[in-house]
């Protein structure tokens, strides 16, 4: 195959060099498959078929646009079908973070009741001791009086 052959060579002159990437991309699966058969129009092996030719000659250059009109619109409802599905998992993905949010707050407020309930928990056992050192003193204090009354009898 010789320079002039290249895919490069179909690519037309675009007004903004950043679409030529996008082109030749969309372009390329199309010339690949050209290469593949062995038909690259213009290289001289063939010629435009006329009137009286069979539908079997490959096409000439002028039915690119449509190829590649028919390439792009194959491409459209691929990219289009990606990206519903895309949509609908990021669809999922939402309800299921949301979700998790709400989970994530009830562990938040199930925690918060823990910590209250301990706090009071401590607070009930540091009266319970003070109100057992209370009784203590005060059952000291009755059986030292209990005790000298029972001298004086």
């Amino acid at each position: 195959m010789s320079e002039e052959n290249t895919p490069s060579r179909y690519l037309t002159r675009l007004a903004h060099p950043e679409d030529c990437q996008e082109t030749s991309a969309a372009v390329s699966p199309v010339l690949r498959e050209q290469e593949d058969t062995g038909h690259i129009p213009g290289d001289g092996s063939d010629s435009c078929a006329s009137s009286g030719d069979s539908p079997a000659n490959p096409p000439c250059p002028q039915h690119h646009p449509a190829d590649l009109r028919m390439l792009m619109a194959r491409q459209k409802a691929e990219y289009e079908s990606k990206i519903a599905r895309l949509e609908q998992q990021n669809r999922a993905l939402q309800l299921e973070i949301q979700g998790m949010h709400w989970k994530l707050g009830q562990q938040r407020k199930w925690y918060r009741l823990v910590e209250m309930k301990m706090r009071n928990a401590e607070r009930a056992k540091e009266d319970a001791e003070r109100r057992n050192e209370m009784l203590q003193k005060e059952m000291e204090e009755f059986f030292e009086t209990f005790g000298e009354m029972n001298r004086w009898k």
